[in-house]
């Protein structure tokens, strides 16, 4: 038996309003997975409900958290600092094009890229991908809301999407949902009651979501959402969410269903660090990996620190548990830590290194590095290179390369 889908059918140069523009038009034609940037913390967001409709962070953006995108993160070409000015129309939806009520938050997803993987220094695959190609909404009444997204994943991109897929064509396209819920607000903004297709609230909720903190914990939000019900607490210091874990109704049949809770909770420590802690702990009939029966846990550490504004760390490290029907109990480790530095504004180094051991018998480590350069050049639009080299884990040492260009519209 193995896993399936189910199957249904204000200042800036004058030029460059045409330019993005042209670029958004291009971009969407020829195409990016929901943004959340955690060393946003640089700039004292110690949380992320004031820019995003998710509580925890990514998806939708805020007309607040759309204005700090080009007021914080893009190049500046010359511009007053931030502080002294006001986010401009091209700041909203469509760049300013349309501008839909108070109660309707709308916005695209828009990410393509080449990759290059060797193994051994042996090219072994190269291909353009359309990573991702979205639509997300949310519509608020009084204090109850409705979000959900509607996208299209490439062939190409499948191992990364199909859990979040509606359709299930083996070769081509498929139609997805990565979100959709419905809230409550309560307690005067300061608690969300969700239920539906979520993001599971654990660690860092870092864009990289092949890095092994995301995928050896399942917990990567470009497909590893599960439906269920949340509540989400936001304060000035602390903040903090829980889940209750039903399963993807997405994934077939209902044996490869993981069922049980996650949350975290952070503590910021003034306003430009902040720590946490999560868990994690499932159950399913049949693992989607092994086909046994498998409870799996996830327990670990977070933080983000910024001790000098253009500098950012972020450190995450899990144990993992598993136990395998038949195999007894197995422990293992994954951790993450990676240093943003912003050389002039919106433009990123990082590099990050991790390391996994995966809980099974006779497991052996396995070490990662990523080098990226990233360029906030306009207005919710992004190009990117990393460089990705890992070794270990018994199989050969891989090097890859991707360049992407990501947009938000």
């Amino acid at each position: 038996m193995s896993p399936r889908l189910v199957k249904r059918t204000q200042r800036r140069p004058k030029a460059s309003w045409a330019v993005a523009l042209l670029l958004g038009v291009a971009f969407f034609v020829m195409a990016p997975r929901a943004q959340a940037y955690p060393w946003m913390i640089r700039h004292g967001y110690t949380g992320c409900v004031a820019c995003h409709a998710d509580p925890s962070g990514g998806g939708l953006l805020t007309p607040y958290g759309r204005a700090q995108s080009e007021l914080l993160m893009s190049s500046r070409y010359g511009h007053a600092p931030a502080e002294e000015e006001e986010a401009s129309r091209f700041s909203g939806p469509l760049f300013g094009v349309v501008t839909p009520p108070d109660a309707l938050l709308v916005g695209g997803w828009l990410r393509s890229g080449y990759i290059w993987n060797t193994a051994d220094g042996k090219l072994v695959d190269r291909r353009f991908l359309l990573m991702r190609a979205d639509l997300g909404a949310q519509v608020k009444v009084g204090h109850f809301r409705a979000n959900g997204t509607l996208g299209i994943a490439s062939a190409g991109s499948r191992a990364q999407s199909q859990q979040a897929s509606l359709s299930s064509s083996a070769d081509g396209a498929n139609l997805i949902s990565r979100e959709h819920w419905l809230g409550v607000d309560l307690a005067d903004d300061t608690v969300l009651l969700r239920a539906g297709r979520l993001n599971l609230p654990f660690g860092l909720r870092n864009i990289e979501h092949t890095s092994w903190v995301r995928s050896e914990t399942r917990t990567d939000y470009n497909q590893g959402q599960q439906h269920g019900v949340a509540v989400a607490y936001n304060s000035a210091a602390f903040r903090t969410e829980g889940m209750l874990i039903a399963g993807n109704y997405q994934l077939h049949p209902d044996a490869y269903r993981e069922r049980g809770l996650t949350g975290f909770a952070e503590l910021a420590l003034g306003e430009h660090n902040a720590v946490g802690a999560s868990v994690l702990v499932t159950r399913a009939n049949a693992d989607v990996a092994t086909s046994k029966e498998t409870f799996r846990q996830a327990h670990g550490v977070f933080a983000r620190l910024s001790f000098w504004r253009p500098l950012v760390f972020l450190a995450e490290a899990d144990a993992l548990v598993t136990s395998t029907s038949g195999a007894g109990t197995a422990v293992g480790y994954t951790g993450l830590l990676q240093a943003d530095y912003e050389v002039v504004r919106g433009v990123h180094l990082a590099l990050t290194g991790e390391g996994l051991r995966r809980p099974k018998s006779g497991a052996v480590g396995g070490v990662g590095g990523w080098a990226t350069v990233s360029w906030f050049f306009l207005p919710h639009f992004d190009a990117r290179l990393d460089v990705v080299r890992r070794s270990g884990l018994g199989a050969p040492d891989t090097m890859t390369y991707l360049a992407q260009l990501q947009g938000y519209l």
